[in-house]
């Protein structure tokens, strides 16, 4: 789990109605997530331009509250422009499974006329390493990225929908709301050999907006790849994971002492398949 958090002042006070916006890129520039938290409570004065809705839905447009892995999973999002000038907008949706794990990232760039409202669906692919169980979707709009000194314009709006089955997982935005305080909280996705993706530097890009005024700052920090099979970790595969993943055999998330890192073949349980992906490398060094 990666948490990113930091503070906005303005004038030497803490800001207690603002937004900030995290866009987190992994060692290859691609943007896993781009979220808006607020910063402190969130403003009931309208914004120029508005998030109204996201619902899951399929390709027509239809409402549903489900989706299957190795699919495409579509979102019907609604946004407003409330002023009287046209608004190029960067609509970005992300979608997480229950432990916070970036599950895809899609953005479209639309330029919203006066006082109007528009619709626009956007799809991310559920691979099959996805978690089963209850996701999390999340919508939201830029004046441009925040690496480019892009800002949010409004707060954001989610909505939850399952994978392939119901979970009894509980999903949390993982937000802190003190005056002048943001936070938000991912985990580092999977990605497939040779791990290019996630071994290497992150760039994380912040943005805050608040009464007219933004701030902008950024930091970087390292992930080191392990064997997800690896629990210990200590460059082994050997009878400490094989005991640690045998051990909780028959958990599942939502429960307590449920740890994800366990699920190797992620289906929000530790089964045989577990156990079989760990003892199948049994004796790898790396």
């Amino acid at each position: 789990m990666v948490t990113v958090y930091g503070n906005v002042t303005y004038n030497g006070e803490n800001v207690q109605e603002g937004l900030t916006a995290i866009q987190v890129l992994n060692p290859s520039n691609k943007t896993i997530v781009l979220r808006t938290f607020p910063s402190g409570s969130i403003s009931s004065s309208s914004w120029i331009v508005e998030v109204l809705s996201i619902v899951p839905c399929d390709l027509n447009g239809t409402p549903r509250d489900y989706f299957t892995r190795d699919s495409f999973a579509y979102f019907n999002i609604t946004i407003r422009n409330n002023g009287i000038t046209p608004k190029e907008t960067l609509i970005v949706l992300n979608v997480f499974d229950f432990d916070l794990t970036p599950i895809g990232f899609s953005y479209i760039i639309m330029t919203l006329a006066p006082e109007t409202s528009n619709t626009a669906i956007i799809s991310v692919y559920l691979y099959d390493w996805v978690s089963t169980g209850t996701a999390l979707a999340c919508a939201n709009a830029y004046t441009d990225w925040p690496k480019n000194q892009g800002y949010p314009y409004c707060p954001e709006k989610n909505a939850s929908f399952n994978i392939t089955s119901t979970s009894s997982s509980t999903l949390s935005t993982e937000t802190l709301n003190n005056g002048g305080n943001y936070q938000g909280n991912f985990r580092i996705p999977p990605e497939v050999p040779p791990y290019s993706n996630v071994k290497g530097t992150y760039f994380v890009a912040v943005a805050a907006f608040y009464g007219g005024w933004t701030a902008f700052n950024n930091a970087t920090f390292t992930v080191d790849y392990q064997y997800p099979e690896d629990f210990e970790p200590d460059g082994d595969i050997d009878i400490y994971d094989v005991v640690k993943v045998t051990s909780v055999y028959g958990s599942s998330g939502g429960l307590p002492g449920w740890n994800p890192q366990l699920d190797v073949q992620p289906d929000g349980e530790i089964n045989i398949y577990d156990v079989v992906k760990v003892t199948s490398l049994y004796g790898t060094s790396y």
